[in-house]
């Protein structure tokens, strides 16, 4: 019997020293996992952060080429100029454009509802009304 509560207790401290590695290694990962996901909120952080950065910097770009494009078109740098006459080409088209956009939407008609005939006789009681039967001699086939 003392063999019993030896291997008894023997299993106990077993037990207890298994269940303190398990708590000490699920607080380790716990702790890992909140570094992780602090990390990966900072990187998500940064990441926002360089996105409204460069649609920042689109938007002043695009800004400061319009703005270039309005003062100097008529006379741009050399390096500019190739630039400047496409987008005067393309200015131009986009009021041919809208110019035949203006004009079309001025001949539409108003779309007008088609007329649905009353139902009549049988139709209109709620009785089909038979379709005629073919009597083609191709579509009839011959009883064996």
């Amino acid at each position: 019997m003392s063999d019993f509560k030896l291997d008894l207790n023997e299993l106990k401290s077993k037990a207890t020293q298994v269940a303190g590695t398990v708590w000490e290694q699920s607080l380790l990962l716990k702790d890992a996992a909140e570094e992780k996901v602090r990390i990966l909120t900072q990187k998500a952080k940064l990441r926002a952060a360089l996105a409204r950065n460069s649609s920042e910097l689109n938007r002043l770009y695009a800004d400061l080429g319009s703005l270039y494009y309005c003062v100097r078109r008529d006379d741009p740098d050399s390096e500019m100029k190739q630039m400047c006459e496409e987008i005067t080409v393309l200015l131009e088209k986009n009021d041919e454009i809208q110019q035949e956009l203006s004009e079309l939407a001025s001949a539409e008609s108003p779309v007008l509802e088609p007329e649905i005939e009353p139902e009549t006789g049988a139709e209109a009681d709620g009785e089909a009304v038979p379709e005629a039967a073919e009597t083609d001699a191709e579509t009839t086939e011959p009883e064996a």
